[in-house]
Parts: structure tokens; sequence; C-alpha cells
């Protein structure tokens, strides 16, 4: 799988928003994509996803552009004003909702089996704005890949929320170790923090993504107990 944006562009009512850039991104990789806070991240996650019809450029999905394939298959996590929950909600409902979205229970009893398979089950009544940075990006995060047809996952300025961006930049490698590509929309100043090579938005030539390697799936207990039975037969 390849995300690829070719020097497209946004222009809003009163000025631009997003200047030409070009990205991309595979299975197995992250990308910082940094620039000045506003609406230029934005901006760069609705075009990059399909959202938002760029004014110039293009995006294509392992070659096709087309956006309600991309709608599918490239999700925004957190984009102000556009996916971030209401941060009124109790925890429970937002999950509820995100659960209901990728077509899993959610009831009451499955919500709570969700929250607590997720170590989180402590932050159910608790409004949304009052969980744990960490755990807020983490948990839309987790809700987002439990949709079945997504591929890639944009981090849409996880940075403005504070805390220690060496938090959500892990939670970028976890979920690309388990194939997914990765684009973390951040400020200059959390990319130096975390002394990464970045791309930026409003720029065409690029740094290399970060590769992350793959995990190493799981053997099931009962192929485990039958390679041990087969070495002790030889």
């Amino acid at each position: 799988m390849e995300l690829e944006a070719t020097r497209i562009s946004v222009q809003g009512p009163h000025a631009t928003m997003l200047h030409a850039t070009s990205v991309s991104v595979a299975d197995h990789q992250v990308v910082l994509l940094t620039g000045y806070p506003g609406a230029g991240h934005v901006a760069a996650a609705l075009g990059l996803s399909g959202r938002l019809k760029p004014d110039t450029g293009t995006v294509r999905l392992d070659g096709q552009a087309d956006p309600a394939l991309l709608r599918r298959r490239v999700a925004v996590v957190d984009a102000p004003g556009i996916t971030e929950p209401d941060d009124a909600l109790p925890v429970q409902t937002v999950v509820g909702e995100e659960l209901a979205i990728a077509g899993r229970k959610a009831g009451r009893k499955a919500v709570l089996e969700w929250l607590d398979e997720h170590d989180a089950a402590e932050h159910a009544g608790k409004r949304f704005e009052h969980l744990p940075v960490a755990v807020r990006t983490r948990l839309l995060a987790e809700l987002t890949v439990a949709r079945p047809d997504v591929q890639v996952v944009i981090l849409t300025m996880p940075d403005r929320h504070g805390g220690d961006p060496h938090g959500w930049f892990a939670l970028g490698r976890d979920l690309a170790a388990q194939g997914y590509g990765v684009i973390i929309t951040c400020a200059d100043a959390s990319a130096r923090l975390l002394d990464v090579k970045a791309a930026q938005l409003g720029e065409t030539d690029q740094p290399d993504p970060v590769q992350v390697t793959a995990v190493a799936p799981v053997a099931p207990i009962g192929a485990v107990e039958l390679d041990a039975v087969e070495e002790e037969d030889e």
C-alpha cells in the first residue's frame, strides 16, 4: 500500500491554507508532517483522505486517484473542528459512537469491555476533555483502526494538547509495526524534540519516511505445542 500526494494545495476564502505539498507513506512507515500550527494541518489531513478536493495536485492510493477509496482507507484522527470528539461527552459515549461507526457492538456492556481490554476502564464515566493526553490520543487511534478498511492513519496535531511527543510518536510506530501507514502532523518544535527528519507543509522535496519493523506474528498455542512434540519425536 502507498498513499502519495503530489503538489496538493488548498486555497481558503481569504488566503492559502495549504501551499503545494508532496508527501507519501506506505505500510510500516511513519511520516512526521510539520508546519506552523493552524489550518494547514487540517487542510492537509482532509486533502490526503479524500474529504477535501485540493485546488491543485493529486492524491493517489496504490495509484488510484479515487476520493471514495481514500475516504474509506485513510482515517483522520482528532482533527480540530472535524473529527475531534465533543469534549463534554463521557468517554464511554465517545467510544460507543466510534465502535458503532466501525460496525462493532456498541452497547454499554460492549463499550465497557472494550475500555477494559484497552486499559481504560477507569475513565469510562469521565468527560472526554479530562482524559490524560496520552490516553486520549491512544484511545482515538485504537478506535480508528477498529474500522476494518483503514490502511492509513493521520494523527492530526496531537501536540496541541500538550504532553510528551515521544508518547504519540511511539503510538505511531506501534501502528506502523502492525502494518498501517501513519502520518502525524505536528509543530516543528515537536519534530526537533523527537530528533526525527520531518516532511514540511508547503514543501515538495521531502525526506524518506521512518521505516518500522513489522510485528512478528504470534504462533497459536496449539501450533507451539505441536512444534514441541515434533522436536521431541526427532
